[in-house]
């Protein structure tokens, strides 16, 4: 089985190199800031067959390689700081309902851009992915901006469908500089709940201020999740920041497992001969 991977921003495509047949629960990979699209595409294969389940990968599309930076870290601006102010409303949505009926939720998707200012279409296509499957489990894999793509549309599906929507929806948080979390989505409200995954000498995770006060030693003002330093690394660096990294050496991938009925740990030979697997699904063609 092979994959080019997506081309567009939003671009919504299953890997499932595990070739398994279980759609239940439907599990998602949004990926971070500077990825190509063969990057994104051997991620999900690999994650597929760690997880030996399907995974419904959600693009997050780089602008390019050189000038590019400029635009991916401003569009992470605008996320960011759409993610900071949802927070504010969140409380308002712990005892409302269903805003629109099931039969006219379809034409509200559609035109998804008429009622939410959305600054990345892949938040827009992940909001379209859970809303329209918010009668199943749904667990969200997030890597860096992944995280604030995945939040953003999580305070969205809150507002439109209430709190309650937010049961079946449990996220894994890879390396989160995420600053908020729809109150809805916390196990004590009933929501499904979310695992921090991120080494405290991660520069980008030291963006999201409860991961910033555990490295400054404030270790009650952390959520619940895997905190270490990446020992062979600098006090502060990027290198932490690697997806691969986080998923082998934190607890990611005991706790997803877990979740999923898994045996919890799997061997170096298994997790390399999956990264092997999933490099070559992805053809020298596709390569760019």
């Amino acid at each position: 089985m092979a994959f080019c991977g997506p081309s567009g921003d939003g671009d919504v495509l299953c890997y499932n190199l595990s070739g398994s047949g279980a759609h239940t629960p439907r599990l998602y990979f949004v990926n971070g800031i500077r990825v190509l699209p063969n990057e994104h595409a051997v991620t999900a294969a690999y994650l597929s067959l760690l997880l030996e389940r399907p995974i419904w990968g959600v693009y997050n599309k780089t602008a390019g390689q050189r000038l590019g930076s400029l635009v991916d870290f401003g569009q992470c601006l605008l996320d960011y700081a759409q993610n900071a102010s949802a927070r504010m409303s969140s409380h308002k949505y712990a005892d409302a309902g269903q805003k629109i009926p099931d039969s006219e939720l379809p034409a509200f998707l559609d035109a998804l851009e008429k009622h939410y200012v959305v600054w990345n279409d892949a938040t827009a296509a992940l909001f379209r992915q859970l809303v329209t499957n918010r009668r199943k489990r749904q667990l969200i894999v997030a890597h860096s901006q992944g995280n604030l793509i995945t939040s953003n549309a999580l305070f969205a599906m809150e507002k439109l469908l209430g709190a309650s929507s937010l049961k079946t929806v449990r996220v894994y948080s890879l390396a989160s500089p995420s600053p908020a979390w729809p109150l809805g989505l916390r196990h004590t409200n009933g929501g499904g709940g979310r695992q921090d995954n991120a080494f405290m000498n991660d520069l980008v995770a030291l963006l999201r201020p409860h991961n910033l006060s555990r490295k400054l030693g404030y270790r009650g003002l952390q959520n619940d999740g895997h905190f270490e330093t990446l020992e062979d690394s600098w006090t502060v660096a990027l290198r932490p920041h690697d997806s691969r990294i986080i998923i082998e050496r934190l607890n990611f991938l005991k706790s997803i497992r877990n979740d999923l009925g898994l045996s919890a740990d799997l061997s170096p030979e298994l997790l390399a001969e999956a990264a092997r697997l999933a490099e070559k699904s992805v053809p020298k063609e596709c390569l760019n």
